[in-house]
């Protein structure tokens, strides 16, 4: 089921926890089966929380998705980084992108050939460039999700 499980905590009460995330922002409540009347009359209150939850809360888009700055970026840039190979020991810097149909886009521009400057340049233009393929779809694969997200 789409963003509930059914846990137990240390003294044996079951309940459905309902958590998932938008935006960076968590959407996470628990019910109790003992408060509600049962495991279905929980589950029940679980799956109303959720799908009101997720029709209040707008969806990321692809193109947001790619824009997020991460934690492990060292560029400054999304989807920009530096490579250092064999064939380039100077380096280089990539450009990149995840489509939505699955497939993945690269561009890498030498050091060597532009200057370190030029070439972080070109990968961040090429990189605006990428985003335009990516459109505004809704950055969301499952079908409960998707659902909910087109009544936003």
């Amino acid at each position: 089921m789409y963003a509930i499980k059914h846990l137990q905590v240390p003294q044996g009460t079951w309940y459905w926890a309902v958590h998932f995330s938008r935006h960076g922002k968590r959407h996470y409540r628990r019910f109790y089966e003992p408060k509600y009347g049962g495991s279905k009359k929980a589950l029940a209150a679980a799956l109303a929380w959720r799908d009101r939850e997720l029709t209040r809360t707008k969806a990321l888009t692809f193109r947001e998705f790619h824009e997020q700055r991460r934690s492990n970026n060292t560029s400054g840039v999304p989807g920009v980084h530096f490579l250092k190979t064999r064939r380039q020991p100077r380096g280089a810097w990539q450009a990149k992108i995840k489509l939505p149909v699955g497939r993945k886009i690269t561009k890498s521009f030498s050091v060597r050939k532009f200057g370190n400057r030029g070439a972080f340049a070109r990968a961040i233009a090429t990189r605006r460039k990428m985003l335009a393929m990516v459109g505004d779809r809704l950055y969301l694969y499952n079908r409960i999700a998707k659902k909910f997200a087109k009544r936003v």
